[in-house]
C-alpha cells in the first residue's frame, strides 16, 4: 500500500486559501472547540539558548473531529534568520491520517500561521468590542499588519494610529494601507496613541509596559499579542472582564503569566474565553462601558483546521502536487 505524502509550499498555499478563508475557518473552529470536538494538549516550547542556538520552537498537536484529521503544527522563532533574509517566525503543519498515523500532507505554515494570528483579534474584536472606530496597534511588523488586515474585513474602522519604536516600520506600515477606507495616523508616542481608542492591540517581542492604566478609557478592548508582558500590571487588575482564547496557556505564557505566577490570578479569573463565547456558554462584552483586557496566544487547531480545508481542496481539485511516497 503507497503512503503518498503531498508537500504543499506556501505559493500553492495561497493559491487555495484567502484572508476570508482563514478568518471563517478560525472562527468556526474556535466554536467547535468550544463545543468539544477539537483534543488538543497545551503547546510544549522547547527553547534552545542553553545549547547557544538562538531559537525556540513551539509544539502544537491536535485532532479535530468536525474535519477527522490530526495534526501538529511546529513553529519557532530563530534568531539567525534576519541574516540569511529569513523571516524570525517559521511554522510548519503535518496532517496525518487519525486512524493511521499515515502523513497525509507536510505543509508550509507560514501564510497561514500569520493570517491566523491577525485573524484571531478580528474575531475577538467582533464578540468583545464595544467600539471599532478608534483602532490602535502598538508594533508594527508582520502580525500587526495581518492583524488590521483580517480586522479591516470585519471590523467598521474609522482611523489607525500606528505605533513602533521604528520610525521607517511605521512609515512602512501605512504604505501597505494605502487607499484604505479609514485614516492611518503615524503615533511616535504609546501614550497619545492610546488615549479615546476603542481597541488597543500589542503586537511586539517586548516584555515592557507598553500600555498604562492611566491611558485606557471606559468600554475599551486591549489585546495583547505577544509571548511576553505587554501592558502594565494595573491594565489587568483593573480590567472589568479578562478575556483568553486559551486559559490554560494563558497562565504559563504572555501578558497574564507574571500575575498568575504571584498568585493574582488564576483560571477563575478568566470571565470570557473565546471558544466558550462561540459555542454559546459564555456570554462576550456584558457592559457598553466595560474595559476588557484579553490575551491571544494561539492556538494549533486553528493552523491544522486551516491546513486541512486546504489539503481537502487540492484533493478536489485534481492538481498534481509533489507528493512522495514514503514507503519507498
Amino acid at each position: 500500500m503507497e503512503e503518498k505524502a503531498l508537500i504543499i509550499g506556501n505559493d500553492t498555499v495561497q493559491r487555495y486559501l484567502n484572508v476570508e478563508d482563514v478568518i471563517q475557518c478560525v472562527e468556526d473552529t474556535w466554536r467547535q472547540y468550544g463545543e468539544g470536538k477539537i483534543i488538543m494538549p497545551p503547546k510544549i516550547t522547547t527553547d534552545m539558548s542553553s545549547k547557544g542556538i538562538d531559537g525556540w520552537f513551539n509544539s502544537m498537536p491536535c485532532y479535530i473531529e468536525f474535519t477527522n484529521t490530526a495534526g501538529i503544527k511546529v513553529v519557532g522563532g530563530y534568531g539567525e534568520n534576519k541574516k540569511l533574509g529569513l523571516p524570525f517566525i517559521k511554522a510548519n503543519i503535518l496532517l496525518t491520517d487519525p486512524k493511521t498515523g499515515i502523513l497525509l500532507a507536510l505543509i508550509s505554515g507560514d501564510w497561514i500561521s500569520d493570517m491566523r494570528t491577525g485573524a484571531q483579534p478580528a474575531i475577538m474584536a467582533k464578540y468583545l468590542a464595544s467600539k471599532t472606530e478608534i483602532v490602535t496597534i502598538i508594533g508594527a511588523g508582520l502580525q500587526g499588519y495581518t492583524s488590521l488586515l483580517c480586522m479591516s474585513k470585519r471590523l467598521e474602522i474609522k482611523e489607525v494610529r500606528v505605533c513602533d519604536l521604528s520610525s521607517d516600520a511605521r512609515q512602512s506600515f501605512i504604505s501597505k494601507f494605502a487607499g484604505a477606507p479609514f485614516k492611518l495616523v503615524d503615533c511616535p508616542d504609546n501614550e497619545e496613541a492610546c488615549k479615546d481608542s476603542d481597541i488597543i492591540i500589542t503586537v511586539t517581542t517586548a516584555n515592557a509596559d507598553l500600555v498604562k492604566d492611566a491611558w485606557i478609557k471606559k468600554g475599551a478592548l486591549v489585546m495583547t499579542m505577544g509571548s511576553f508582558r505587554e501592558t502594565e500590571y494595573d491594565v489587568i487588575r483593573n480590567a472589568d472582564m479578562l478575556a483568553v482564547d486559551h486559559p490554560e496557556q494563558a497562565l504559563h505564557r504572555g501578558n497574564f503569566k507574571e500575575l498568575a505566577e504571584k498568585g493574582e490570578l488564576s483560571f477563575e479569573a478568566f470571565g470570557g474565553v473565546m471558544p466558550e463565547i462561540l459555542a454559546g456558554r459564555q456570554k462576550g462584552r456584558k457592559n457598553a462601558t466595560d474595559r476588557i483586557c484579553a490575551e491571544i496566544v494561539g492556538m494549533g487547531c486553528l493552523d491544522v483546521a486551516i491546513a486541512s480545508l486546504l489539503y481537502n481542496r487540492i484533493i478536489k481539485s485534481g492538481e498534481k502536487v509533489t507528493a512522495v511516497d514514503l514507503t519507498k
